[in-house]
Order: C-alpha cells, then structure tokens, then sequence
C-alpha cells in the first residue's frame, strides 16, 4: 500500500526543512516543565515611574469591538486588556477573581435560579466621564443574547441563558439572573463595552471600528497610524486604581520575521516569538534581553471547510485527519527548540488540565491505508491509468490550503500537508494571501478548504470558545449564519453537550458533558487538533510584570521598567 511510501517521502520534506533553517538545537529551556507564569513579577516600588513601551503584535485589527464577529483577534485582546474593565481576572491556575477595580463583592444564588449580584466599585469612570453602572451590563446582554437583529455578534454564549439585568440596592449594583444555569459566569461582560456602544446595532458594529473611542482601564487611546501599522494608548490620569507606571504603550504590527528583526536592533521591547518558528533560536542570545516561556492554554489546528463541496462529506474529512501525521508535524515545528509535544486529543482541554482526556480514538492517525479505504467508500478512486490524484465523476479531489503571505513556518507547514495528503491521493494548492486579509477575505467568508492558525485558550473551557464549535443560526433570509464557526460544521448534539457543561456547577459532571463534546466534535470530522503551545515572548530583562502569563491575566497598569542600581 501507499503508506510505507507515505512515511518515507513525508520523512525526506521533514529533513529537507529542517536543513533550510529549522536545525534542531539543544534545548535552552526544558519545556516539559515550565512554569504556569513567566513574567518576572516584582512590586510596584522596585519599578520606575514612566517610559515607553514598544510592543510587537501580529496584526492590525480593523474592529476594535472585541465582541464582533471581526474582532476576534488576539491582538484585540491584547490592546482591550488596558483600556476596557474585565470584572473577573484569572490567576495563574485559571481561577477567577473580581477585579476590585471594577467589582467590590460578588454574591451568588443558584435556587430556585441562579441569581449572580455584582456590587460595582462606584469610583469607576468611562472615559467620557460617565460613571460604570448597571445600564451598562444590561444593554451588553441584550446586545450579546443572540436575540437582536443586526449585531454581528462573536457569540452568545451565556449571554443567551440571562432572563434579565436589572438594578440593585442602587445604580452601581447589579443583578444578573438567569434563566438556566450558566457555570462560567465569570467569563462574561469582558470586556465591558458602554452601553452606548451595545443599544444599537449600528454603534455595536461601526463604533470601534478603525477607532477606539470611549475607555475604562489605567491606559487611555491615543491614536492608530494605519501607515506605520502602529497603536498608541497613555497613562489616564483620571483612572481610579493604581495608575499606570508607564506613560504609554505602542503596539507596532510587523510580520514574524519583522518581528524578529525589530527586536534584535532594538526598535521593539517585547513580543511573543512563534515556538513553531525559528523565531526562539534567532532571538534567545539577543542582548539585555531573556525568552521568558511557560504553559498556556493555546494549541494549534487545522480547520477544515465543510460547507467546501468536497469536505462536506464527513468520510473525507476523516480522511484527511487518518492521512496527516501530526506528530511529524509537531517536530517539524519546534525542531529548532528541541521539543517534541504528543499530538492533542481534545478541543477544549489541554494536557495540563484537570479532566484532559485523549478523545481522539480512530480519527487520530496517522494511517493512511485506512484513509485511502474511506476515500474509496466516498467515491473518490485512482484511475487505473496510474494517476496520482483521486477523481470522482470526473472531478478531482483538489483541495487549497490558505496561508499568510510571510509566514515561512505557515508555508512549511502546508507543504508537509501537502506531501502527506497527496500520498493518499489528495492534491492541495498553497495559496498564500496577505496576512491582514486572511480572516476577513478567506476564513470568515468561507474561502478555502483547509487553514491553519491557533486557539488562544483561557481559564474558562467551554465558553469563550463556543461559538466556534456552534451550530448555525438563521439568519433574516432564512439562510444559515456560521459566525465564528469557520469549520461550517455543527449538530444540535455538541451544542446540547456544550449547553450541559455549562448547567453544570460540579467541576467533575462539567468535564463529563465537556468530554462528551469534544468526542462528538472528533465523529463530525470538525478540526483536527494539532498540539499545546508554550507559551513564549522575548521581553528585555529589565521589564517586569511582563512576559508568558499562561492562565493568568496580565495587570497591565503593573507592567514597568526596572529602577536603575
């Protein structure tokens, strides 16, 4: 059979890679035991008062609304994190806590509903000085229920199960009951956006779009250069907490290997180095400067387009998850750390978890005689005339596989892909296309087949990444809305299983009914899991409060430079 040949030509593209840049090196960190957090804390008093930091990130977002369908973009995140209120943080073990910045005490009843009472701290402001109330968390529920027309929401988790918001004792308390339990309720209104940009459809969707207009967080907007690709946010001197030890933070957009570069002379202070890249080795001698690494809840995956005519059929879609070696895949990407992870078997839980099961069972490969044998039951045969690409009532079985344009460790990646596909009869085209358009003009319209990118994980399992797994909704022409599901894949059973693990209060019954998801995702051929990532970011040393947060929540009011002697 076509497996032995498989193995081995898959084994030579590997070698041929890393021999062009990706040499295995000695290992500088040992990764199988890294820390939950790597951010050289220090207090406040050990740190200056003032400077500039300059920080690398890998996009340019259009839309600020971190809540919109488009602002699902980890640099969103990243920038929102300082300038919009999130009343609970996470720890380093992803344990969720008010935020006493926003919240002063949280109560919580669970009969006969659950009822989850915020009692906000009063000094709160938006920046057009209105104060934080009630009202607020109110018109973000109503926008984010699922149940308004014209929102183009992320998602609605949670937000679907509230039966009201409704004052408390005064404006600044708020009471939040549902009408079916919801156990990760701390994972909603982060972040808070104000109620005058959730009351309508069109504030909602234009209003922090190419803009930032109203804040909450010790830093303030300043400006965004679309030419120099960079934002800017200051110190708010009308912030009520802590202030802010730097006087600003600019967030400057680069490709990876700009990235690289912009560090190593200088011109930017920080950022997160790809560990499937060569970024690490490049950039872990740089001077006055330290990788500082630990365990996060990210991992990265293939997606599969199952509304593509090909993939809608779910024996291919398994095929292409029997024929990919995902532990080749894995040494290909961190040869140049010396790291070998296990292939992951789960959607929703990483290894370092509590509850982590291996779901993947017969769909996790790699065996490519079993792909073949489920190409040929879906009708897809090898002419006899010796073709190498199968065909099927006269059509090839040709996929594309789009990646960002300057991406090299994207673009070796498709290309081991491609050789362990076309082993099995699978042809794929590269298509590489301008990283800040990947999204917007190929993942989220459904232009592709196959793509490859990263799940930024969180403290809370289920919720922050439901909708991706969502089933569709209809939208007003009847038609079927994925949202942020880009696989185009679902059932009304993972939604049930997803909506059980959320009414669950018990950890152990939660993790059960997340399990039962995550298997029913593995039968419907939806995305295929690749591994966990550490987490790294090549940070001068004489930051502090600054690096791999892992689960834990950066307090970026905290971050500072190092006081000299």
């Amino acid at each position: 059979m076509r497996g032995g040949a498989a193995l081995a030509s898959v084994v030579t593209l590997l070698a041929s890679l890393v021999a062009c840049g990706n040499r295995p090196q000695e290992p500088e960190m040992d990764l199988d035991s890294l820390p939950a957090s790597a951010i050289n804390p220090l207090p406040r008093e050990e740190l200056a008062e003032g400077g500039t930091l300059r920080w690398g990130v890998n996009d340019f977002p259009a839309q600020w609304n971190p809540h919109h369908a488009n602002g699902n973009l980890s640099t969103v995140a990243t920038v929102m994190d300082g300038l919009l209120p999130t009343p609970f943080r996470t720890d380093d073990k992803g344990r969720a806590h008010p935020d006493p910045d926003y919240v002063e005490e949280v109560t919580v009843t669970t009969e006969p509903r659950q009822v989850v009472t915020l009692k906000l701290n009063p000094e709160a402001r938006w920046s057009t000085g209105d104060p934080i109330t009630w009202r607020d968390y109110a018109a973000m529920a109503t926008a984010l229920s699922g149940r308004g027309e014209g929102y183009e929401i992320l998602g609605e988790a949670g937000y679907d199960r509230i039966s009201e918001v409704r004052r408390g004792a005064d404006e600044f308390e708020v009471v939040v009951e549902f009408a079916r339990p919801f156990a990760e309720y701390e994972a909603l209104f982060s972040h808070l956006l104000p109620h005058e940009y959730t009351s309508s459809p069109a504030k909602f969707n234009e209003g922090y779009r190419e803009t930032i207009p109203v804040t909450a967080g010790p830093f303030e907007f300043e400006e965004i250069d679309p030419t120099g690709q960079t934002i800017t946010v200051v110190r708010d001197t009308d912030w009520w907490g802590e202030p802010a030890l730097l006087d600003r933070i600019v967030y400057r957009a680069m490709a990876p290997d700009a990235l690289d570069a912009a560090f190593l002379d200088g011109g930017i202070d920080a950022y997160a180095p790809a560990p499937e890249s060569g970024s690490y080795a490049r950039v872990r001698d740089a001077r006055d400067s330290e990788v500082r690494a630990a365990l996060a809840p990210d991992y990265r995956h293939i997606t599969l387009n199952g509304q593509s005519p090909i993939l809608a059929d779910v024996d291919v879609r398994h095929a292409l998850f029997l024929a990919i070696d995902r532990t080749a895949l894995a040494a290909a990407a961190f040869s140049s750390i010396g790291w070998e992870p296990e292939p992951l078997g789960n959607h929703f839980l990483m290894p370092t978890q509590d509850g982590y099961v291996d779901n993947s069972g017969e769909w996790a490969g790699p065996d490519p005689q079993r792909a073949a044998e489920l190409l040929e039951r879906a009708g897809w045969t090898l002419g006899k005339d010796g073709g190498q690409v199968r065909v099927k009532d006269g059509r090839e079985l040709r996929l594309t596989f789009v990646v960002p344009q300057g991406y090299a460790t994207a673009q070796s990646e498709a290309e081991l892909v491609q050789a362990m596909l076309g082993e099995v009869g699978i042809a794929v085209d590269i298509e590489a296309v301008p990283g800040d358009s990947l999204f917007s003009e190929h993942v989220l319209p459904g232009d592709y087949d196959l793509v490859a990118f990263v799940n930024y994980g969180t403290g809370f399992p289920v919720s922050p990444s439901m909708a991706q797994w969502s089933d569709a909704v209809t939208d007003d022409s009847g038609s079927p809305l994925w949202r942020s599901n880009v696989g185009r894949i679902g059932s009304p059973e993972i939604d049930a299983a997803m909506n059980a693990a959320l009414a669950e209060f018990s950890p152990e019954a939660a993790r059960e009914r997340i399990n039962e998801a995550d298997r029913l995702l593995w039968e419907a051929g939806h995305t295929l899991p690749l591994y966990q990532r550490p987490e790294l970011v090549a940070v001068r040393e004489d930051i502090a409060n600054l690096g791999a947060a892992g689960f834990a929540a950066l307090d970026q009011a905290d971050i500072g430079f190092v006081k000299n002697g």
